[in-house]
């Protein structure tokens, strides 16, 4: 397993880990491994924590799930994914996450040998958390992306890391990211490479605005996670799949015992979110 931010940024990129809260711990483990996975953690007492949706649904459509067990001071996120779309939506290039267990890296942490990400995946791991599950609010996601650019910005491959993103499908991500982090707290990529990663007209236009405010309740996190799909074809994707998502997707989200409550569900969602948009989109008229 891979530990994901919390402790392991803790410990890696701030003066005192003391600094740096947490909630959970997020580790990372390969797909194939999940079920092993949650039956480690189901004989060490922990109990899966799905918010309405079920263990089956998360393992199919999701990138993590969350176990808690009671007496634990923390619960586990357990994740098998990098990041997850609305809608279910994978624009992420087929074989990007199987690339950060080829590159992962052994260290010592907390007096043991652990793995982390390869630098340049952490930076797109980062950002890409950012983006698209905190692209509005939260400060600490910032911060960790500013803190690991000021400490290891010189030693970064720049050219390897604007490769990897266009591989992945994950270049306006990485530009809203590091946009952020450079208007918020000065810390960020050099100009020539933001300037190589900006998208052309209105896209890059509303991620700049968006990159240079926010919004503490996070209105409009899910329009950021639609402009910053490389492709349109997977933005129209997870749109037409919002809107009319297939129902084996639906009964498993939502749960119930018809199709048509399933989708009486999801649309009452729908409708809760686009508001929510709609309100962040007057805010910043």
């Amino acid at each position: 397993m891979i530990p994901l931010k919390g402790p392991a940024l803790a410990e890696a990129l701030y003066p005192d880990p003391g600094l740096r809260p947490f909630t959970d711990l997020d580790l990372l483990v390969r797909r194939e491994d999940a079920a092993r996975a949650v039956a480690l953690l189901g004989e060490r007492g922990y109990r899966h924590l799905g918010w309405q949706r079920s263990l089956a649904y998360e393992v199919a459509h999701a990138p993590a799930a969350c176990f808690v067990a009671d007496g634990r001071a923390l619960p586990v996120d357990l994740h098998w994914g990098l990041v997850g779309f609305p809608a279910g939506a994978r624009p992420l290039a087929p074989g990007a996450q199987a690339e950060v267990w080829e590159r992962a890296v052994a260290t010592e942490r907390w007096g043991r040998r652990v793995l982390e990400l390869a630098l340049e995946d952490l930076v797109l791991y980062l950002a890409l958390h950012l983006a698209v599950h905190h692209p509005l609010a939260g400060l600490v996601w910032r911060l960790d992306l500013a803190l690991l650019l000021r400490r290891h910005a010189a030693r970064l491959d720049w050219e390897a890391l604007l490769a990897r993103a266009a591989r992945w499908r994950a270049r306006g991500a990485l530009y809203f990211a590091l946009r952020t982090a450079a208007a918020e707290l000065g810390a960020g990529a050099p100009p020539a490479v933001l300037a190589r990663l900006r998208p052309r007209g209105a896209r890059g236009a509303l991620l700049d605005r968006f990159a240079c405010r926010r919004d503490a309740r996070g209105r409009g996190d899910h329009l950021l996670a639609l402009l910053v799909m490389d492709r349109w074809r997977d933005a129209t994707g997870a749109l037409a799949a919002g809107v009319v998502p297939p129902a084996a997707w639906a009964r498993s989200r939502y749960g119930g015992r018809t199709t048509a409550g399933a989708y009486l569900r999801h649309y009452a969602r729908l409708g809760a979110v686009l508001a929510r948009t709609a309100r962040a989109l007057l805010a910043r008229s």
